[in-house]
């Protein structure tokens, strides 16, 4: 069986096992709670404060300054670090546990960001120091106390603190904007550190990470050789896995020049080195879970341990390898370089270039390449300090996780869960939000995403339809795949044929970007996306039924089987109502148009008459409550009473959750600000919703990045109460930038007004 035909056979396995599964979770009744770590047991749980990135190379950090991935060439693939928490698979997930450390962590710091458990604690790439003691310590560690923040605030350099009985770190890290380098600087302050290591268990890769469980495979690494003239560690996988190439010269002195002569072809190279030549280094074989010959030699990281490394020059296999620095109170910083390229001459190139410029011209430079981004973010002068700065952050992160050449924005670049695709629900929501903000230009590129990779073929098969009981053979064409990678080939949630929101929502996305688009050229937008517009619209009206003015059941929002809730009717309400307007203004067929009109004034009053019924709203899926406020124009005006029990819903919710009634909350920012829109002119709402955002804004982001995961709780700490711990997928771009909507909202609500499609007549 292929691993593709695997991976089918799990997915399906799972979504027909779900429904009773589900029965066996009373311990988490919660539903918040049971979403986030059935996500987290079946891929594992996300050990970072952020991330950073230029658009190619994106790397993530944990609160205590490790890597724990390390992607390139885009935001989606390949991650070339082998490091990975537990996790139990998705079958499992219907079984879930917390994958984190409560009240078992050995530091209070573990137990304030839940470090996830791990499988082989070690992997990934950190530095650590070696005491006077003979005592090692790699930063990490439950020794350490961490605290960060960028420098400037807005800038792409995250600082990190850490501090012990024996020393005091501070190290920076940044990626460069023009190249793909990783620079850390680490100053150490401390009367009894003698050396400084560093090492990486980096395993080059070149295969789309899996979704499901986590990434462990063998075929990650190849060969890792330290290069004596430059004093770089270089890791690499060949496009032709050939080590018979390079067997008879591994007792020769390497060089980049050599290795590439040896493999033409290129390949995934990633290079380790300092500001300057190291003190010591050693390439040695990765034990942690993987078998190595007896003779094989011994790992940096426990090399290290006598406080020397041995200096092993060569490892054909998974490596642990890594540099060592004499260090004392006057030469006390150590600068660590981490490229990525697709030769060796390339990766080591970065590094000389790095090296011959010097850390403080290229932080300049990262720092000077980042304002004029961070100064173009519209901010509402009103908000307080606290709120723009985290607004910012929001919308700069952004960047981190477009992929430059194509455009697309990814959902995070975590490594577990899985979530490093563009899913086009989220994509909506980022172009509104940059159009808010000022970049429109980027929203431009992510249509054009979106509009080269619309499926066009006519019929394809799909075996999730069989947990609905319907043929497995459907039209895919004019819709999208669940999710893709940001060069256009379908995700992981490939078993999902298509998702009726996210077709619906990218109608109602390039209906509203045009407002945004100049005048002059607006013309050539229509045209251009035109074609777009006519087959998304045209394959969401299969799901309508005008009778019963309600969709037919299909996949909403990556679950199954096939459902037909508020969620799915809301957003194709929203989608054709758009595509009506647009089509008749665009020179879409009339008659065509006329068809999309027709099913929109349907499902409206299909939806009026259904939330009479507490039982829809009960039922309305992730988002069915706040999406038949916003974006779909179900109310003539938000005074209407029927309006008033979503609104009352709504506003219970938020308050619940910003008031931590509840264990935590996931989607808070959009409930805020879809409630302040609806709420205009109600002056009896605006404190519970100037509380939320202040909540949102003030307590519930990341210590020192204001990163958000897609869920957050409530964690009791001592001495400090209830604090907001995030989890799932951390950063989640989705949440953040909803967070910069909400603040928008609070000040400047007439900036949405126009966002809404004219109600279907």
């Amino acid at each position: 069986m292929t691993r593709k035909s695997w991976q089918i056979m799990v997915g399906l396995i799972v979504l027909l096992l779900g429904g009773i599964a589900l029965c066996k979770t009373g311990a988490l009744e919660d539903p918040l709670l049971k979403a986030d770590f059935s996500s987290e047991t079946g891929a594992g749980a996300t050990n970072a404060v952020t991330g950073l990135g230029n658009g190619r190379l994106t790397v993530g950090i944990s609160p205590w300054s490790e890597l724990i991935y390390f992607r390139w060439p885009t935001p989606s693939f390949h991650d070339h670090l082998r490091y990975l928490t537990v996790a139990k698979g998705p079958i499992m997930s219907y079984w879930p546990r917390d994958m984190r450390y409560g009240d078992d962590a050995p530091s209070l710091d573990w137990r304030r960001y839940g470090r996830p458990y791990e499988k082989y604690p070690g992997l990934g790439a950190r530095g650590g120091i070696y005491l006077k003691n003979k005592a090692l310590s790699w930063f990490g560690d439950e020794s350490w106390t961490s605290a960060r923040a960028y420098e400037p605030e807005w800038g792409p350099v995250l600082c990190t603190a850490l501090s012990r009985k024996e020393a005091q770190i501070k190290v920076c890290q940044w990626v460069d904007w023009d190249e793909d380098v990783l620079v850390q600087d680490f100053r150490i302050d401390s009367d009894t550190a003698q050396k400084f290591f560093y090492y990486g268990t980096f395993d080059p890769y070149d295969q789309y990470d899996s979704y499901s469980g986590y990434l462990d495979t063998t075929k990650a690494g190849f060969a890792t050789v330290y290069l004596p003239d430059s004093g770089i560690i270089l890791y690499f996988l060949p496009k032709q896995k050939d080590q018979t190439r390079i067997a008879g010269h591994l007792g020769e002195k390497l060089t980049p020049e050599a290795i590439d002569k040896l493999y033409p072809e290129g390949g995934e190279f990633v290079a380790l080195g300092f500001l300057n030549k190291p003190d010591g280094f050693q390439v040695g074989a990765d034990r942690k879970g993987r078998s190595a010959p007896a003779k094989a030699p011994l790992a940096a990281s426990e090399d290290a341990k006598k406080g020397k490394l041995s200096g092993s020059s060569y490892f054909l296999g998974q490596s642990d390898s890594g540099l060592e620095k004499t260090v004392s109170a006057k030469d006390n910083r150590v600068t660590v370089f981490i490229s990525a390229g697709a030769s060796a001459a390339a990766a080591v190139a970065l590094i000389e270039r790095a090296r011959a410029q010097g850390v403080e011209a290229l932080r300049t430079r990262a720092v000077a390449a980042w304002k004029p981004m961070a100064d173009k973010v519209a901010l509402p002068e009103s908000a307080s300090p606290v709120e723009q700065r985290v607004a910012r952050r929001s919308i700069l992160n952004l960047f981190m996780g477009r992929d430059k050449q194509s455009g697309a924005i990814i959902a995070s670049p975590s490594h577990q869960p899985n979530y490093h695709s563009d899913w086009p629900r989220d994509g909506s929501f980022y172009d509104l939000a940059l159009d808010l903000a000022g970049f429109s230009d980027m929203v431009t590129a992510h249509l054009d995403f979106y509009r080269r990779f619309q499926r066009k073929e006519k019929s394809d098969f799909g075996i999730a339809w069989i947990t609905g009981l319907k043929p497995l053979f459907y039209s895919p064409r004019g819709h999208w795949w669940s999710n893709m990678a940001t060069d256009g080939t379908p995700g992981d949630m490939k078993i999902l044929p298509i998702e009726i929101d996210e077709t619906s929502l990218l109608l109602w996305d390039l209906w509203r970007h045009e407002k945004f688009v100049p005048e002059s050229e607006r013309k050539a937008y229509e045209q251009k996306y035109l074609e777009m517009l006519t087959l998304a619209a045209d394959a969401v009206m299969p799901y309508v039924d005008e009778k019963k003015g309600w969709t037919k059941k299909v996949f909403e929002d990556d679950n199954a089987p096939p459902t037909a809730t508020l969620h799915g009717a809301s957003s194709v309400l929203a989608g054709l109502s758009a595509a009506a307007d647009a089509g008749a203004r665009w020179g879409a067929d009339p008659a065509q148009v006329e068809k999309w009109k027709r099913a929109a004034v349907a499902l409206r009053a299909g939806i009026l008459k259904r939330i009479e019924d507490d039982r829809t709203l009960d039922r309305g899926g992730w988002r069915g409550l706040q999406w038949t406020l916003f974006p779909a124009p179900v109310f003539e005006s938000y005074a209407d009473p029927a309006a008033d029990k979503l609104i009352q819903r709504l506003s219970k919710a938020v308050t619940a959750e910003a008031g931590k009634e509840r264990p935590g909350f996931a989607y808070l920012g959009e409930k805020i600000f879809i409630l302040r829109l609806a709420t205009l002119g109600r002056p009896e709402y605006q404190p519970v919703i100037a509380n939320a955002v202040k909540v949102l804004a003030n307590e519930a982001p990341m210590p020192g990045t204001d990163c958000f995961g897609e869920v957050t709780i409530w964690i009791e700490m001592p001495g400090q109460g209830r604090v907001a711990q995030q989890r799932t997928s951390i950063p989640h771009l989705w949440t953040g930038v909803t967070s910069y909507l909400a603040v928008e909202a609070l000040y400047q609500p007439e900036k949405f007004l126009d966002q809404i499609p004219p109600v279907p007549k």
